[in-house]
């Protein structure tokens, strides 16, 4: 998200940013089209010798206005700009974990404008200490994924389509490092599924330290033969999966230890701007993205019954389930490309300015 505001809003801002060091930043660095000055120190090194140093190179760059990519940079932010017009991005779970949630205590009261990604996480920044009137929602984009030439052999290659038919499949495309994006009910929700639809599958795409752990439990409930695991995809084995199944889905659940939750779900945009719907857990921001019953099917992410009715009525019905992309794809395309996501935000930026 930093990136496109960035990158999109450097031919009318004079940019500067200020970021931790990283392996490998100075190439990177070198090629975009603002100002960018490293800390000395690594974020994972020391959070203290990197704050000091932001605070240090933010003071230098004698910033008209200073935005807060996220709630760890409110020190520099607040400090080094004294009484220059501040904004803070909020995203969502990160107003749970101790010490943004201490930062967010002392120093949200100093922010003059809070961009908040989704009425959830507007409502818990306001709960940890920002003011409800100065929290103003400004929901994320996406880009519309280009469906690539020779999608079919793409399917193909993952064992997708049988004779000349695509099978019908759900997706879940995701870091396999967070239990509460709820694999692990959709796997439970197989075997009822293939008793009504042999030829159903269920495809995880994404990597992590979890994927072992589903792997051995597709076995134990004998629905492995109908999991494709994929592992990490390119943008063109991605685009292509969105396209093509039947329903994204991504039963989310609340999960405030370790303060996981979807702030937003900017994945389930993504497969609208493919065309397809969601079925997706009705937990945190997600209900911003699907509209139940419009673009998607919103369901108990904690309630096994609750999947497996959603996820048979998308089968049960493809015309519904296209109809709802339909209105899912529209949707998206009025209010959620980068283009209109970064629009919100440059007006909430001009609002803050003398």
């Amino acid at each position: 998200m930093l990136h496109e505001l960035t990158h999109r809003l450097a031919d009318r801002w004079d940019i500067t940013v200020i970021a931790p060091a990283h392996e490998g930043s100075r190439s990177h660095d070198a090629q975009v089209p603002f100002a960018v000055h490293r800390t000395r120190t690594a974020w994972h090194d020391s959070r203290v010798a990197v704050l000091a140093d932001m605070t240090r190179l933010t003071a230098r760059a004698r910033p008209e206005m200073l935005l807060a990519g996220h709630l760890n940079a409110l020190p520099p932010t607040v400090m080094a700009g004294r009484r220059k017009p501040t904004i803070a991005l909020v995203y969502g779970s990160e107003v749970w974990a101790p010490w943004t949630r201490l930062l967010t205590r002392v120093l949200g009261t100093r922010v003059d404008l809070a961009m908040a990604i989704s009425r959830f996480t507007a409502s818990e920044a306001a709960k940890a200490g920002i003011p409800r009137d100065r929290i103003v929602l400004t929901p994320l984009g996406a880009t519309p994924p280009a469906i690539p030439n020779g999608a079919d052999a793409v399917l193909r290659g993952l064992g997708l389509i049988s004779g000349k038919q695509i099978v019908p499949f759900f997706l879940t495309v995701s870091r396999l490092t967070e239990r509460q994006k709820g694999h692990e009910i959709f796997l439970h929700a197989l075997p009822a599924l293939l008793a009504r639809f042999p030829d159903v599958r269920y495809v995880i795409a994404g990597e992590g330290q979890l994927a072992g752990e589903l792997s051995a439990l597709a076995t134990r409930l004998r629905v492995r033969h109908a999991v494709c695991m994929p592992g990490a995809v390119d943008e063109r084995t991605k685009a292509a999966l969105m396209a093509s199944c039947r329903a994204f889905v991504m039963a989310s659940r609340e999960s405030r230890r370790p303060a996981f939750f979807e702030g937003f779900g900017l994945v389930f945009i993504e497969a609208a701007l493919a065309g397809r719907p969601s079925l997706a857990g009705d937990s945190g921001g997600v209900p911003d993205s699907v509209i139940d019953g419009q673009t998607g099917v919103l369901v108990d992410p904690r309630s096994l019954p609750a999947v497996i009715e959603g996820a048979l009525r998308l089968l049960e019905d493809p015309a519904y389930a296209d109809a709802l992309g339909e209105r899912a794809r529209a949707r998206a395309l009025r209010n959620y490309t980068w283009g209109a996501a970064i629009e919100r935000m440059e007006r909430c930026m001009e609002s803050v300015l003398p």
